[in-house]
């Protein structure tokens, strides 16, 4: 008689080796990554309000109490009025305890000062100014009243040099007309024109005798003529009117020799 040896059946045992080393590696692998990166929760504080025993605006003396819990203290009795008593003066401040005065404050009040004095002096100024024009005004008019219907003329002349003080006035109005036309591109730049004006006023004709060359100075005379022509009176003696002009960048002078 012959015996087979019994078969064991391992497949059991094999799977829950297998089966428990994965639950174990899955167990590991989820508290390593709770280590590694832990959640963040949020705790929620509770607090407690006690609703009897609320804060009022305006307590008053005694113990906090319950309602039901225990009777009110009566509220003490009123205090009988004082009579007044006179209350101690103030002490009066020394003169080591004055308040420091603001230097901003100070620096202040001295610019307004300043300011207002300024002011006055520039008054006083205005007013000196406005009396002597009308002192200079007041000359004029007694000159011009003195004066009376005499003859016009130079006061050093001698009643045969006609017509001279007509040329200082063509030259004051060329003067006039000349501050606005002025312009030149050389250094000395120069012009002297000879003018002939009829007897009713009129530039008649006007010859360029000299002239150094600048172009924009000599437009610039001759537009100061232009101008002034409109404005000139005619001569006193009521003949025809010559005179030589010289024109520069300082000013203009007649050329009484020519």
């Amino acid at each position: 008689m012959t015996t087979r040896p019994a078969k064991v059946d391992t497949g059991m045992g094999v799977s829950c080796i297998v089966s428990t080393v994965i639950h174990l590696a899955v167990f590991l692998l989820l508290l390593w990554w709770g280590k590694l990166f832990p959640v963040n929760m949020v705790v929620q504080e509770t607090y407690y309000v006690d609703v009897v025993n609320l804060p009022v605006a305006n307590p008053r003396a005694g113990s906090p109490t319950q309602k039901g819990n225990e009777t009110e203290i009566a509220p003490p009795p009123p205090v009988a009025p004082v009579s007044a008593m006179n209350l101690p003066e103030k002490p009066k401040p020394s003169a080591k305890t004055a308040a420091k005065p603001d230097p901003r404050v100070a620096q202040s009040a001295a610019e307004s000062s300043e300011a207002a004095l300024a002011e006055r002096v520039a008054k006083l100024e205005r007013g000196l100014e406005a009396r002597r024009e009308d002192a200079v005004m007041e000359r004029l008019r007694s000159k011009l009243k003195s004066a009376g219907s005499g003859k016009s003329g130079m006061p050093a002349a001698s009643g045969t040099e006609q017509g001279s003080d007509y040329t200082a006035y063509i030259q004051s109005r060329l003067k006039d007309a000349f501050r606005d036309t002025i312009s030149y591109s050389t250094k000395n730049p120069e012009m002297i024109v000879r003018l002939f004006i009829d007897s009713g006023g009129k530039l008649s004709r006007r010859i360029s005798e000299r002239s150094s060359g600048d172009r924009a100075f000599e437009l610039a005379v001759l537009r100061a003529i232009d101008m002034a022509s409109e404005k000139f009176t005619p001569p006193p003696d009521k003949k025809q009117f010559e005179g030589v002009f010289v024109f520069k960048p300082q000013g203009i002078t007649t050329n009484r020799g020519k």
